[in-house]
């Protein structure tokens, strides 16, 4: 079984974008803490968010899985880290997960110290093209709605543009 973990971040904006049903192309489970499940359906749905509704139906069909959060010997303390991406890191730390999801660059580069894989919601649109679930045009109207609901700087932009347009060269 294909599991993954997700903070917050890259479950909201894969779901705005219209992507998440392709993410299950991926991975068969994707497991999120409670505080995680906290910020995008609790909170998310008292602040009338549309993704929420949809992530907590993902969840009720069980293809997101609320991961309670065990003691382990492994203490994980940042002042640079939110509670959700502490939670995340540490449900990653189990044998059967095989990557984590984030979007922040500081709990990027703290999960990869701890040697855990990553990727983001980036990473998952070049995967997700790579794997040939759809058209260039299309991969570059997903990376603009990603776009529109996340923060890229235009370097970013353009390099994953370059990356999507290398993609098809090699093929």
């Amino acid at each position: 079984m294909r599991v993954a973990v997700s903070n917050s971040g890259p479950l909201i904006h894969l779901t705005l974008a219209g992507l998440l049903d392709l993410v299950f192309e991926l991975y068969d489970l994707i497991l999120i803490p409670p505080s995680v499940y906290n910020e995008i359906i609790v909170k998310g749905k008292e602040q009338g968010h549309s993704d929420a509704f949809v992530l907590e139906r993902t969840i009720i069909n069980e293809k997101i899985k609320v991961e309670a959060i065990k003691k382990s010997n492994t203490e994980i303390t940042s002042s640079k880290l939110h509670e959700g991406e502490i939670n995340a890191i540490i449900i990653s730390l189990q044998p059967k997960v095989k990557i984590i999801l984030l979007d922040d660059e500081e709990a990027r580069i703290f999960a990869r110290k701890l040697g855990i894989k990553v990727s983001g919601t980036l990473g998952i649109l070049i995967e997700l093209f790579k794997r040939n679930l759809f058209g260039l045009p299309e991969a570059l109207q997903y990376l603009k709605k990603i776009n529109e609901v996340m923060y890229l700087s235009s370097d970013i932009y353009c390099f994953v543009e370059d990356a999507l347009k290398d993609i098809v060269e090699a093929r």
